[in-house]
């Protein structure tokens, strides 16, 4: 179990597993049959990562594919580049780079991939979405504001982009269930939605609210369900979740005796893992949205 906190690329890597997995076949399938006649599609990527929706759905669309993959971090950014480089050479794919650009083959299937520094309000700044045809997001959208959220609504709507949206955060439950459990997921959701300078996130609330922003713009959508089930040998992916929540709670204005409390949860939470009795469910949604 190799675990590095403070290393974001190695936490993608550990979670790709659990992210394919989690994806709803429905949503996922209406999504693939809405560009199933296109010989080419124009793809932005927001919140890239490491490449995970790249990865994903490279063999699953049109065979001509040309990628914006947007990202604020320059680190993880470069990282990207490395793991589609591994990507096409692990699967013996032809890759070809010029400047920074990206082509990776794969018999007829093709793919042009740029790297874009940027958050998803720039986006307009690094592609033309009058020639985008769907933009991608990966467990993202509970980390934006109700206002942001708004705006890029606009902006689909507007140029007439699709959204595939993917683990958009809904709840978290731990099994088997105690009765402190619901007080420090409720902390770790207000955690999630406190004040920042952009506003309040979205949090566990993203789902409701982005379906009727991408309504209130006259977007057709489909949702539903996706879910991490971390089963009771998870333990590395777990290990990273108490984690999180001991992050977020830890930098609330907690009482002595609520820090106190908090530490004999996450005590016996951790214990339990260690024991591999415990397992923790995190339910998202997954949406498609097109004109």
């Amino acid at each position: 179990m190799h675990i590095n906190y403070n290393d974001p690329v190695l936490w993608l890597d550990h979670r790709y597993a659990c992210d394919a997995e989690a994806r709803n076949a429905n949503i996922e399938k209406k999504f693939l049959a809405y560009f199933n006649e296109a010989n080419s599609l124009a793809i932005v990527d927001a919140g890239a990562g490491t490449g995970s929706n790249f990865q994903y759905y490279f063999d699953k669309l049109p065979n001509h594919q040309e990628w914006t993959l947007l990202d604020c971090e320059h680190n993880v950014l470069k990282s990207c580049q490395e793991k589609l480089m591994g990507f096409a050479q692990k699967h013996n794919y032809r890759l070809e780079e010029n400047n920074g650009l990206l082509s990776i083959h794969s018999g007829d299937k093709k793919a042009h991939i740029r790297f874009a520094h940027g958050g998803l309000e720039e986006i307009e700044q690094h592609t033309d979405l009058k020639k985008i045809d769907v933009i991608t997001a990966n467990a993202l959208f509970d980390l934006l504001s109700y206002d942001q959220f708004d705006t890029f609504a606009c902006k689909l709507s507007a140029y007439n982009v699709c959204l595939m949206a993917t683990l958009n955060y809904y709840e978290t439950s731990f099994l088997p269930f105690s009765e402190e459990d619901g007080r420090f997921i409720r902390y770790f959701h207000t955690h999630m939605t406190r004040p920042q300078a952009f506003g309040a996130a979205m949090g566990p609330n993203c789902t409701e609210e982005m379906l009727d922003l991408l309504a209130e713009h006259q977007m057709m959508v489909e949702q539903e369900g996706s879910q991490w089930h971390l089963k009771r040998y998870d333990s590395t992916m777990q290990h990273y979740l108490l984690h999180f929540f001991e992050h977020a709670v830890r930098d609330l204005s907690l009482s002595a005796s609520e820090i106190e409390d908090l530490e004999v949860w996450l005590e016996k939470k951790k214990q339990m893992c260690r024991d591999h009795q415990l397992e923790i469910i995190v339910d998202h949604s997954d949406i498609f949205a097109y004109p």
